[in-house]
């Protein structure tokens, strides 16, 4: 028997819940690493999410397609290394502990190419870690590195406050509705990943 639509709906956030979370809320870990959007919009309505934001898009593909294959990346490889790591989606009831915090995104602008790689911090706290990222990443980057807390959404990310941690970054990787951006990132998202893990590595091992 075919179930309606909002029922499937709510399964499939249900079984992405369970797949993205250990099981009962994570005391503390070494990483937490969240994908952008991923989940949405199935996740929006049972949790009560206002702004069900569904990311950037294009014809390369969705944020939320591309968060969870960066994230997931990284979980590996963290793991590999003898690390413990939580991956959570968009949205997720747990607060959670952990040494290291990374969001993963991707930016959108209109008109396209305006944007490229980016990173955010809460505000009131010290912007050494985003800018360690950027030294990091803008080499390796063949576009535009725009800056630290170029948007409000950056500075005052949502995720910032569902955990406590003494490192928290947020990480635009590049602007997916620019072609040329885009054209460069997907065939590279496994990739940055593992780049991602490796910095994060050497930020713990301070």
């Amino acid at each position: 028997m075919r179930s309606p639509a909002p029922l499937l709906a709510t399964a499939s956030f249900i079984a992405l819940a369970l797949a993205c979370a250990p099981p009962g809320d994570a005391d503390e870990t070494d990483v937490l690493l969240q994908a952008g959007h991923q989940g949405r919009p199935a996740s929006c309505a049972p949790l009560h999410v206002k702004k069900c934001n569904l990311g950037a898009a294009s014809a390369a593909g969705r944020e939320s397609e591309w968060t969870p294959i960066v994230a997931d990346a990284a979980a590996r490889t963290l793991r590999a290394d003898g690390f413990a790591v939580v991956r959570r989606p968009a949205d997720y009831t747990a607060r959670d502990r952990a040494r290291f915090a990374a969001f993963i995104h991707f930016d959108g602008a209109v008109p396209a190419c305006a944007s490229g790689a980016s990173a955010g911090f809460p505000l009131g706290t010290s912007p050494a870690l985003a800018e360690r990222w950027r030294r990091f990443y803008a080499p390796r980057f063949p576009f535009a590195f725009r800056g630290l807390n170029i948007t409000p959404n950056e500075s005052g990310y949502y995720g910032f406050r569902k955990v406590d941690a003494p490192e928290k970054l947020l990480i635009e990787f590049g602007e997916l509705s620019c072609p040329a951006q885009a054209a460069w990132m997907k065939p590279r998202l496994d990739a940055l990943g593992v780049l991602l893990a490796h910095f994060i590595e050497t930020v713990l091992a301070r």
